[in-house]
């Protein structure tokens, strides 16, 4: 038998009511995973502009004030910081390479754009460093290593899009195992697993390496120009790049022969120079202002002397830098401290 007028209403009207408590049901929920995620975010980091602010304002400050004789470094890497966010439909990851010898600040200048970049800084989640020397010891265990990086990479960009990867004493890994890094590198804006059918965006992460490779070339070849006349803050990028990627390509380590640079995945070689006597001696300044101490002439000429300045025979640089300055300014500041105090 046919329904009635009445019973197609109330039949219509029913459906009605189950499409509205639908949507209303569907719109709630989507209300309360909003609210947890907001709530979650309050107690915990998140992959959000709050726990990311990525303030190149700050570390552009931070560069000029503790960064001392690396102008092709400081240039080099706010523009490309800065090109790689402010480029929104970016292909690939921001990959730079710093080369240089102990000391000239590689690890300072990563510690300062950690902290810019994210609100933990090195503490946070989305920062993953790796040490050549501690982390892929063993040239036999490379396929182990290659397998379990892979895995830290996958699952860090699946975390955060915006993960940050730093890769310390790469002249220390074995050789080989940075080939697996090649397709997060490469001009894509996802990568779909091995393993699975899962996906990453890749494009938004930053790569950076940290070797000595290529230091003996930079050191050379900056006393070579020095020799003609040209001034050290006169230099370019352009007078270091292709040899700095040529050393690091031939050395022993974990670029000799590797498919990062034979692809031309890395973007920047980024060249930092010896440190003349002028530099380190900002370095020990700060070291002893640190300590609440102005330091005497004498005090700063002691702290040189515990550093070995070359090549010869002009011994034109620090042959480690800055490094190992934090103790001997401090074996001084005691000395002097203790010599200053009333004996009893």
């Amino acid at each position: 038998m046919a329904p009635t007028a009445s019973e197609l209403e109330d039949s219509g009207g029913g459906s009605g009511e189950l499409i509205t408590l639908g949507v209303l049901s569907g719109a709630l929920s989507g209300l309360g995973y909003y609210a947890y995620d907001k709530y979650k975010c309050v107690y915990q980091e998140c992959c959000t502009d709050e726990y990311i602010p990525a303030d190149l304002d700050r570390l552009e400050y931070a560069l000029t004030a503790k960064l001392y004789g690396q102008q092709i470094a400081h240039e080099t890497i706010i523009n490309a910081l800065r090109g790689h966010l402010e480029n929104h439909n970016s292909h690939k990851a921001l990959v730079m390479s710093f080369h240089g010898t102990p000391g000239t600040g590689k690890n300072y200048v990563v510690q300062m754009i950690a902290k810019a970049f994210y609100k933990n800084g090195v503490q946070s989640n989305y920062f993953h460093f790796f040490n050549g020397r501690n982390d892929f010891p063993l040239q036999r265990k490379v396929d182990d290593y290659q397998e379990e990086l892979y895995k830290i990479i996958f699952n860090g960009l699946q975390q955060c899009e915006r993960s940050m990867f730093v890769f310390d004493e790469v002249d220390k890994m074995p050789e080989g195992l940075l080939n697996v890094l090649v397709p997060f590198l490469d001009y894509n804006n996802y990568h779909k697993s091995t393993k699975n059918s899962k996906s990453v965006y890749q494009n938004k992460a930053i790569f950076i390496f940290l070797s000595n490779t290529g230091s003996t070339k930079i050191v050379q070849h900056l006393k070579n120009l020095w020799e003609k006349g040209k001034k050290r803050e006169d230099t370019k990028l352009q007078d270091f790049e292709t040899l700095v990627a040529g050393g690091a390509f031939t050395e022993k380590g974990g670029f000799h022969h590797s498919d990062t640079i034979q692809t031309s995945v890395i973007d920047h070689y980024v060249p930092f120079l010896p440190l003349e006597e002028v530099h380190v001696r900002k370095c020990l300044a700060r070291s002893f202002t640190d300590r609440g101490v102005t330091p005497k002439e004498e005090m700063l000429q002691e702290a040189l002397s515990y550093l070995t300045f070359g090549p010869e025979p002009l011994n034109l640089y620090s042959m480690a830098g800055c490094k190992r300055i934090e103790q001997k300014v401090a074996t001084i500041v005691y000395r002097k401290q203790s010599e200053s105090k009333p004996i009893d």
